[in-house]
This record gives C-alpha cells, structure tokens and sequence, in this order.
C-alpha cells in the first residue's frame, strides 16, 4: 500500500524549542553553582576529591577507561563552565527586547506564566509571542540545537 505516516499533534512544540526552554530554566541554576565554585576556589575551600590516583579499570564494549575520581571532578567542573560560558554567549546575540524578554520570562524567581510577562511589559499578547519565538530560535542557533 503506501508508507503510514505519522500524525503529528498540532499544538506540540518543536523539539529545538524545547530544548533551549529548558536550557534557559536551569541557566540560573546552573550560574549559581559555578559562582559558588569559583567563589570556594578563590578562598581555598574548594571540596576537590583527594589528588591520590585511585584508578579502576571499567570495561564495556571495546573500550576501557582508566580515570580517577579526581579527574572525574574536573571534568564535571570544567563542563559547567563551560556550558555557562555557551548560554551567556548565546544570550549576548539577542537584541534588547529580545533579552528582555527573556529574563523576565525564564530568569525571574517568581515563575510568571507569559500573560503576566506580556502584561507587565505592555506588550501585545501577539507582539511578544512573534518576538519570543524570534529569541527562541536565536538562541537555538547559536547553541547549535538547530
């Protein structure tokens, strides 16, 4: 017969905005935590695993690793960074009202829905929606979602 294709709901977003939504919900998690860790390095009270190499060996299909906890940790640290480094990058190639919106959609602690966001900001409810998905795919560009 011929190939079925499968219904796609028509309300469902698309995954790439999916993606830099929930991006941008953790950004301020996310700056918190590295602004912790740098401030504890600074005054030299970062928690770092002991520098004793302890390594194990895990073996899975082909390939082995040989790491130690400590170098575990530096990776996780250093994939922080620079995971912040990309969002704070990507949010620089917004225009003003770009921005705008977007920290008062996603970074502001009080967790307004985009009715309250478009009111406070005395936009049109069809303004800030053209304009939100502008960012929105700016931002998925930048990140390389798109």
């Amino acid at each position: 017969m011929g190939a079925v294709l499968k219904e796609v709901p028509v309300n469902q977003k698309p995954t790439y905005r999916r993606k830099v939504e929930r991006i941008l919900k953790n950004y301020p998690i996310l700056k918190a935590a590295v602004e912790l860790q740098q401030k504890e390095d600074a005054a030299g009270l970062g928690d770092f695993p002991p520098c004793i190499a302890s390594y194990e060996e895990r073996v899975s299909a082909g390939y082995s690793e040989y790491r130690s906890s400590t170098e575990r940790y530096g990776i996780k640290r250093a994939t922080m960074y620079i995971e912040l480094q990309r969002i704070e990058a990507a949010l620089m190639a917004l225009d003003f009202d770009e921005r705008f919106l977007i920290e008062g959609r996603y970074f502001d602690r009080s967790g307004y829905n985009d009715s309250v966001v478009y009111d406070r900001l005395g936009w049109s409810k069809r303004h800030y929606y053209r304009v939100k998905a502008r960012a929105i795919k700016k931002l998925a560009l930048v990140l390389g979602l798109l």
